[in-house]
Parts: C-alpha cells; sequence; structure tokens
C-alpha cells in the first residue's frame, strides 16, 4: 500500500467495441455519479477537509465525493467508526487489467476502513480493509483493489466505505475520492439513469439524465407520479418537445416527500427504430433546508438577516441544535408598543405551493434569565400582506436550556400567498401575554429552519398501524394475517441433544464448561445478569472473547455443525454487528463461518455464512422483521448447516426462522474464533449460553435449549399485531384492527 500522489495511470485502462446490432461497451475508470446512501450515527454534521483545506470543518458528501472532486487530495469527508458512504457509479464495475477499484485518503496516520461492492438494494460483497500506515506526513495516499476471481450473483454498481476507528486528526478515515473501472452497455435503450432507480432522497431540484442506447440519435421521455403516467398507453413530457436531442431533463422543481416515475424510449432516426426503455422511480427528500446558518460567516450574516431596532444577531458555534455546526443568537427587547425581529428576505420570491410544503419548523433554545413578558412569532410575508403566526407552546419555553421544536401548519397560514414569499422574519414582543405590563429583554438561539410536506410522527401513529406509515391499511393486515393465531407460551415437542463440543456460559469468565477450550477475554466487556445466571456484554469497541488453539475442536466438524446462544443486543450507532466469527483475514481470505445479526439499517439483514472456501451459495442472508429480533429483548438464535444435503437453516426462539439449499461447502480450516467481534465489526450487546455441536440439531433439539429440557417457552410474541398485549393473535385484537381501519395520522394532513 504504498503513497501515490498521482493517478494518471488509471486515467483511462481501456475502450472498445462489441458487435451487438452497433453495440458500444466502454470500460473506462470513472468517479462516482451519485451518493445512494450514508449513514451518520452522531446525527451531527459531516466532518471533513474543505476545497480550500480547512479541517475539521462541516463538509457535505455528495458535494465532495460524486463526480471529479472540487479540491484534488485536499478535500474530503471524514468517516470515523461507524459511519459510512454508499456512492453509486454509472455502470457495472468489471474486472480488467491491473486494479480495478481506487481511493485516496488523506493525512494518514493509521486510519482504517471496509470496502463493499454492492449493487444499491441490499446483497454486499466485503471487498477487503482499505488501511494507510502511520507517517503523519500531509499527502494523499492511493490504495487499489483487484477483484479479479471474485464471483458475485449481482452486478457491482455501488462501493460502500465503513470507517472502523477513530484514528487521525479528523478523527477517521479520511476519503477524498474514489474511482471503479466501469462498464457502460445499454444495449439499444437507455440505461444508467440519474437518480439511480428506487433511490430516496432525491432533491426537489433534481435534473434526469440517462446514459443513451447504442444507435440512439434522440430520446423521448415520459415523466409522472405514477407508472400509469409512464406506461406504454401515456404520452411523453410536453416541454421540451419530444423527441429530444440530449440526454437529461429538467422536471423543474418536484414535491416533497413524493415518489415520480419516469421512462426514456430512444429512437434510431437511421433505421427508424424505437427502443421501449424501463419505467424507473425515485422519491424526493422529505424536506428542504430554508436555513441553517452553516454558510454564513460572522461577518457576512447580515448580508442575508436584517434587524428591527433593538435586536441584535450573532452566529454562534456552541449551544448549536445538533444537525449544526452553528446557530443564530438574536437578542431582543420589546414591550406593549414596541416589538424586534430578526427577517431573512429573498431576491426571488419563494414558491412554496409547488413543492407541496405543508410544515415549517425551527429549533430554539430559550435562556433561564428570558423575561418571560415576552412572546416569540414568526411572520411571512408575500410583497402584498403579511401573516403573524405566534408560537403556540408555553409561555415560558423561551426560558427553558434545551432545543425545542416548533412546528407551524402552513395549511391554516390564509392571509399570505405562499406561492410568492418574500420574506421570512422570527420577532418578540409581549402581546398576548400580559398586556400593559413593562417591557421584556433576553436572548435565543434559532436553528434548522425547513420545509416539510406530510410527515409520520411516532406519537401520531395509529395502534394499529404496524409498519410505521402512518395508516392503517392492508400492508398492516398482511402482518396480521401472517401471524394469525400466534401465541407466545409454546409447548415444544424436545429432544435431549448431544453433548455440543464447547459451550461458555458467561458466568464470570469466559471458560468452557465442556472441553476445556476457555476463552481469552479482549478488551473491557463485563458480566451481568443473564438468561441463565450472568452473560457477557461487549460495547462494540473491541470487546470480544478470542478463542485460539481451535483447530482440535473443528476437527470434529465437517459436514454438520450448530452454533447456538442468546443475544439481547443494543440499539446503538453499531449496525455492523458481528456476533461470532473464525479466523480470517482482510484482502486475503474471508472466515469459514460469520454470523452477524442487524446490519446496516433497523430493522437490518442478518447473515449466516458457513463453509470452506467462502462463497455467496453458502450464505443465508435476508431482512429482519422487526428489530425487536436482535436488539432490546433476549432471543434465541440457532444457526444449523448439514453440508450432506446441503441444507443451512436459522431458528430464532425454537422456531424455524429462514432456510438455504443447495449449500454443500463443508466446515474446515478453522483454527480461531471470536465472540462478540469479527469480520464486519464488533458487537453491542449481551450473550449468554454460547454452544457449538458437530452436527445440525433438529427442532426438537434446538426447542430443548431453548426451554431448558422443560418443552414450555413463555416470551412475548415479536410482532406488534397483538393489540391487547396478551400474547396471542386473535378476534379480539382483529376487532380493535377492523375500528381503525384506514384510519390515517399524518401531521399536517
Amino acid at each position: 500500500m504504498r503513497k501515490s500522489y498521482f493517478i494518471s495511470v488509471i486515467l483511462i485502462i481501456c475502450c472498445f467495441t462489441l458487435c451487438e446490432s452497433s453495440l458500444a461497451v466502454n470500460a473506462l475508470f470513472k468517479y462516482p455519479y451519485y451518493l445512494y446512501d450514508s449513514y451518520n450515527p452522531d446525527e451531527g454534521p459531516w466532518m471533513g477537509m474543505d476545497p480550500d483545506g480547512h479541517w475539521p470543518v462541516r463538509v457535505f458528501p455528495e458535494q465532495l465525493l460524486v463526480g471529479e472532486p472540487p479540491a484534488l487530495n485536499v478535500s474530503g469527508v471524514t468517516l470515523p467508526q461507524d459511519h459510512w458512504v454508499e456512492m453509486f457509479f454509472r455502470g457495472e464495475i468489471v474486472d480488467g487489467s491491473g486494479k480495478d477499484f481506487f481511493l485516496v485518503e488523506l493525512d494518514p496516520m493509521g486510519e482504517e476502513s471496509l470496502i463493499f461492492l454492492t449493487d444499491g438494494t441490499g446483497p454486499e460483497y466485503l471487498l477487503g480493509l482499505a488501511s494507510v500506515l502511520n507517517t503523519g506526513e500531509h499527502a494523499p495516499t492511493t490504495l487499489g483493489f483487484d477483484i479479479a476471481g471474485v464471483s458475485l450473483p449481482f452486478k457491482p454498481r455501488a462501493v460502500r466505505i465503513l470507517g472502523i476507528d477513530f484514528g487521525g486528526g479528523s478523527p477517521g478515515f479520511d476519503l477524498a475520492y474514489m474511482l471503479a473501472r466501469t462498464l457502460t452497455n445499454c444495449r439499444n435503450i437507455a440505461c444508467n439513469p440519474s437518480p439511480p432507480d428506487g433511490v430516496l432522497n432525491v432533491p426537489i431540484d433534481a435534473v434526469l439524465n440517462w446514459t443513451p442506447g447504442c444507435n440512439a440519435t434522440k430520446h423521448v421521455v415520459y415523466f409522472g407520479d405514477s407508472p400509469a403516467g409512464v406506461d406504454v398507453n401515456a404520452a411523453p413530457v410536453e416541454i421540451p418537445q419530444q423527441p429530444q436531442d440530449v440526454n437529461s431533463f429538467d422536471p423543474t422543481l418536484l414535491a416533497l416527500n413524493k415518489t415520480y416515475y419516469w421512462r426514456v424510449d430512444e429512437l434510431d432516426e437511421n433505421s427508424g427504430d424505437t427502443h421501449t426503455g424501463e419505467i424507473w422511480k425515485f422519491t424526493t427528500k422529505s424536506h428542504v433546508v430554508f436555513d441553517d446558518f452553516e454558510s454564513y460567516t460572522f461577518t457576512n450574516i447580515h448580508e442575508n438577516w436584517s434587524t428591527v431596532p433593538e435586536a441584535d444577531l450573532e452566529l454562534i458555534e456552541y449551544t448549536t441544535h445538533n444537525s449544526s455546526a452553528q446557530s443564530l443568537s438574536i437578542n431582543y427587547f420589546c414591550n406593549e408598543n414596541y416589538y424586534t425581529e430578526v427577517k431573512r428576505s429573498f431576491d426571488s420570491p419563494q414558491d412554496w405551493t409547488s413543492i407541496a410544503a405543508k410544515m415549517l419548523e425551527l429549533y430554539f433554545y430559550g435562556n433561564r434569565y428570558n423575561d418571560l413578558r415576552s412572546r416569540m412569532f414568526l411572520t411571512l410575508n408575500d410583497g402584498n400582506s403579511e401573516e403573524i403566526i405566534p408560537y403556540d407552546g408555553q409561555a415560558d419555553d423561551i426560558a427553558k436550556d434545551i432545543w425545542q421544536l416548533w412546528r407551524v401548519d402552513l395549511q391554516n397560514v390564509n392571509n399570505v400567498n405562499l406561492g410568492h414569499i418574500v420574506s421570512l422574519a422570527i420577532g418578540f414582543d409581549n402581546s398576548g401575554y400580559l398586556p400593559g405590563s413593562s417591557s421584556g429583554f433576553g436572548s435565543v438561539f434559532i436553528d434548522d429552519i425547513q420545509l416539510y410536506g406530510s410527515r409520520c410522527f411516532e406519537e401520531n401513529m395509529p395502534k394499529a398501524d404496524f409498519n410505521g406509515d402512518c395508516r392503517v391499511d392492508f400492508k398492516d393486515l398482511k402482518e396480521m394475517t401472517d401471524n394469525w393465531l400466534d401465541y407466545g407460551n409454546k409447548t415444544f415437542e424436545i429432544l435431549a441433544p448431544r453433548q455440543p463440543l464447547v459451550m461458555y456460559q458467561f458466568d464470570g469468565t469466559a471458560d468452557d464448561s465442556i472441553g476445556g477450550l476457555d476463552g481469552q477475554i479482549e478488551g473491557n466487556p463485563v458480566f451481568v445478569p443473564g438468561v441463565h445466571g450472568q452473560a457477557i456484554k461487549f460495547d462494540g469497541y473491541g470487546d470480544a472473547v478470542l478463542v485460539l488453539n481451535a483447530a482440535a475442536v473443528f476437527s470434529e466438524i465437517n459436514t454438520g455443525i450448530t452454533i447456538a446462544f442468546w443475544a439481547n443486543g443494543t440499539s446503538s450507532p453499531h449496525h455492523t454487528d458481528t456476533l461470532f466469527c473464525t479466523n480470517y483475514l482482510y484482502n486475503s481470505y474471508n472466515p469459514t463461518i460469520s454470523i452477524n445479526l442487524g446490519l446496516w439499517r433497523q430493522p437490518g439483514r442478518y447473515n449466516w455464512d458457513c463453509g470452506f472456501p467462502w462463497s455467496f451459495e453458502n450464505r443465508l442472508s435476508g431482512k429482519h422483521r422487526y428489530s425487536a429480533e436482535w436488539e432490546g429483548r433476549w432471543n434465541h438464535w440457532a444457526f444449523t448447516k448439514d453440508a450432506a444435503n446441503g441444507k443451512m437453516q436459522i431458528f430464532l426462539n425454537g422456531l424455524p426462522y429462514d432456510r438455504r439449499d443447495g449449500s454443500n461447502l463443508p466446515v474446515s480450516d478453522v483454527t480461531s474464533f471470536q465472540i462478540g467481534f469479527g469480520w464486519y465489526g464488533g458487537y453491542d450487546g449481551m450473550i449468554d449460553e454460547f454452544r457449538i455441536y458437530n452436527y445440525a440439531l433438529s427442532q426438537p433439539e434446538i426447542a430443548y435449549i431453548v426451554t431448558n429440557g422443560t418443552g414450555i417457552f413463555e416470551n412475548p410474541l415479536l410482532t406488534p399485531a397483538d393489540l391487547l398485549a396478551d400474547n396471542v393473535i386473535d378476534f379480539k385484537d382483529f376487532a380493535f384492527f377492523a375500528d381503525s381501519w384506514l384510519e390515517q395520522q399524518l401531521y399536517p394532513r
């Protein structure tokens, strides 16, 4: 991993042509063209290096990592542990001569990150570890990865970079940019849409573009808010006139939090053929930022925000709302005849109706010394009239030293034209509180003024809204019918299993109570009350139980294995939890066995990998139905494999959870393993009664372990469809559900 200051060697690797009806195929090194997804567990601003070389400062990944970097080897985004970005490329990432993917890290100080190939829909492959030396020099490090020999069941279109340490001065892995060998192969139809198909959080000012089909000379664009609006019976857009020459389309401002569909037909004027394109879709952002006070300096804030005399404003870099690095501080004075305010005016009027804005919200932070003879208000002006909107909370909220949210329902604004807003003001007077009283004064911080469409708030959700979309409909009915007549207190058929090879009860130690293969405690895990006696609790940052010299035990395992344990995870930043993993070496070989729960997003994904050498055919992976399956409560998991018949299974609380056939690779090449840490990262939570068997247990045998030999299992149901909380899904729950049918609780409506 040598440092390199230039990457001209990877500018263009190849450009060649395959002839299938004049099919053009290009394999070029490209920058990402879209930020497909990202995760910031701090819920604060992304930090990094701006184009002027300042650090650490607030940055926006989509501005620095999409396309050519604004300042080569200067700007970048910092990825501390558990932070990740997933960047989409315009075409499939393919193998060629030499390295196929490059990334550049700034200021090498021993930082590390994991590199995943994905298709943007869930499946991923851990390509390897990106690690830089600890030189302390201010210089870029270029790291390359080869995908030769990697067999994937999907076409890789995206790369996910996951930070796994807090090293460096920023701190974290300082990602400057990346390049991937990208194959553009559209054949006769349009391909590689931007925004990518199915993507969320698209800006409302997005311009759509695509890669033209082979031999296409003109394009016909279809765009609408339903599939029927772009199908073969639909009419194309009228503006611009169709067919069009360019391979882009500007739909003008889009509505907030809405799904749109589009299609592009390719016209070959030489042959007269028209090739019908696929239907793509995307969903816009839920909100737009009116002002978060991040683009100002202490001197230019007054260029956009003006004050009425007696009001004073300034930028503050502390006591900020958690999504910002700085906020606006207002010092005010008012009496019964006098008010003060700060105002934001616009050179061009803003149209809030075209984006379907229904709510304005802002955060404010009070001061315990504020005089309560003051009222906060918001004023909207359309150039002809204005409307004053008083704060509708408690009078003493402005005296509380906490961030509070003020939501304004714009549908109740009747006296101004929301399609022509020329200014917004925040002010203070004493009207409505203590008429005739003396003057009031104080200071308040303002931050994150944003516009939203209708939102689904947890506090508004109907009880029968199981999927959290604030509407009781057929999706929720499916949840109830899928669990119909299920009950929590179960009686199982049981069969005593054979003795496990190893068993870690974690009753104050990491000793093996069966065969003497004792574990070595790494980090600082603690012992806490568990399901049976004590359990071990990991914090996700290097805590583990390391078991060496495991070859003798695993020599008894070849075609069959069961790994069973109780787990109780914690809701935390760690969505990369590896609970168990055998030996591996990044960039060299993958583990024979790995277990992951709650990966990437709540409720997250699970992976059960078992077989040597590692392959997708020997991975059982899917998405959790409920976050409670892996966090906030004790659940029993059992992972089995019978390589003789190619069956992999997962059992949850004694019941079959998932299975896969055709997984015939044996278990071998295991010399050590870890509990609580591994391939993808650290586990945050508790584990108890960890066992490994040398055969695939049957369900009655697993039920024996779950019930401690009694056959009786008492545990609350996982599904939210138990509306009456009586641990059974029956007609009493359905009656409650029916009363809520088609109930909808969006705010505002």
